[in-house]
């Protein structure tokens, strides 16, 4: 048996809104007709920005898209025609079938999963090909570390591993960067003078310490309030857990729609707010909102629009950051020491007229917490490099 030239595995949340072709036939996405159309054309819209396709053209791989639906667990397949590879919507139940998709004698050089429910899939894969497909992953597996053949760390996950044991964040099958990889590079920059703010919503939980609460949101809509913003874009990157939507709603949206008087007395009139969700269709990428924002405030959940925001070199700031613990407090005390991303803490806000003569150089408006170093230039370009060749060297390495 032959493996070809390479191939990706990724895995993307089903569409509960999406159905599945019912003779597991090829559809590319446009028929407007098909239940799953809509989640083709999200797909469509983040697959340019994903890192695992930024790795598969730094290793020079062509790729060319369909899209296909297999009837029996209702995988989403995405075809790398030239390269006989697959992207997979993966079921952690018949991981089996993911890899039986594939003929024998196609199973690619390279799999890249990008998260654990592709996982079961990229295991197969690497089973099935007698291990001559090499299994790459971006983050930290659910696995035993030794089955992955290259996995691609953030500072965050060698903390995770560190806590478990030293010698476990000193992997010789691993590379790490600070941020998470997010295939995106330098955007040009915006005015500062006319604030586009990009509020970014992730999944509200994040394990390593942290959980959105309805306090969270509260403080963020008094913050934002306290800005000169005339227009808002809160996007919505990721599924949120079940209640955290309403809230949004009735604490954040509405009180931004409405005229206020602060405490001081001060007047706040109603900012236009643009919602966008970006799983659903019509809605544009995250990285176009991010590229048109001169400011990102991210929940302290939502890492992905860190590693993005700081990407495109564009200003960061956490909401809820006082209230991280354990790792992920470190983690971001970290970004915070190498000016990556700064506390959202608006001038006006509470307590703020007690830091205010702390405060000798120009006040960030966005975080009147204390005097700041200028914002770093974080070279995420590089960071892709690093990993193509660690990619390469294992693989040399592997082969010998």
């Amino acid at each position: 048996m032959n493996c070809v030239d390479g191939g990706i595995c990724l895995c993307y949340d089903e569409d509960p809104n999406a159905s599945t072709d019912s003779n597991g036939s090829e559809v590319d996405g446009s028929d407007s007709t098909s239940g799953a159309a809509p989640y083709f054309a999200h797909l469509s819209r983040i697959l340019p920005e994903h890192p695992a396709t930024s790795i598969a053209q730094l290793l020079e791989l062509p790729i060319e898209t369909k899209y296909t639906v297999t009837q029996p667990t209702g995988l989403l397949i995405r075809t790398l025609s030239n390269l006989r590879s697959r992207l997979f919507n993966a079921s952690l139940f018949d991981p089996q079938s993911i890899a039986g998709s594939i003929s024998v004698g196609d199973f690619p050089r390279f799999a890249i999963a990008s998260c654990n429910q592709a996982l079961p899939g990229l295991l197969e894969i690497k089973k099935r090909s007698k291990n001559r497909t090499m299994a790459i992953y971006l983050g930290l597996p659910n696995t035993k570390l030794k089955n992955i053949d290259a996995m691609v760390l953030s500072r965050l996950d060698q903390m995770k591993l560190r806590s478990l044991g030293p010698a476990r964040a000193n992997l010789d099958n691993a590379t790490s960067t600070l941020l998470p990889l997010s295939g995106l590079s330098s955007a040009p920059p915006i005015d500062m003078l006319k604030p586009r703010v990009a509020v970014c919503i992730g999944t509200g939980f994040e394990p390593m310490g942290f959980q959105l609460q309805s306090t969270d949101i509260d403080r963020l809509a008094e913050g934002l309030l306290r800005l000169p913003l005339s227009n808002i874009t809160v996007v919505l990157n990721d599924q949120p857990y079940r209640g955290l939507r309403s809230m949004l709603e009735s604490r954040l949206i509405s009180k931004l729609c409405q005229r206020t008087v602060s405490d001081d007395g001060t007047e706040n009139l109603p900012i236009d707010v643009k919602v966008v969700d970006c799983l659903q269709p019509n809605q544009p990428s995250l990285a176009s909102i991010l590229e048109t924002s001169s400011h990102v405030v991210a929940t302290a959940d939502n890492i992905p629009v860190v590693s993005m925001a700081a990407a495109m070199n564009r200003p960061v700031y956490i909401a809820g950051m006082e209230r991280t613990t354990g790792l992920l407090r470190d983690y971001y005390h970290i970004l915070d020491t190498k000016n990556l991303v700064r506390r959202f803490y608006p001038l006006g806000s509470r307590y703020s007229y007690m830091l205010m003569p702390e405060i000798s150089g120009k006040v960030d408006e966005f975080s009147a917490i204390r005097d700041h170093d200028p914002w770093a230039h974080y070279d995420a370009r590089q960071d892709l490099k690093q990993t193509v060749a660690f990619i390469k060297s294992r693989f040399e390495e592997i082969n010998k």
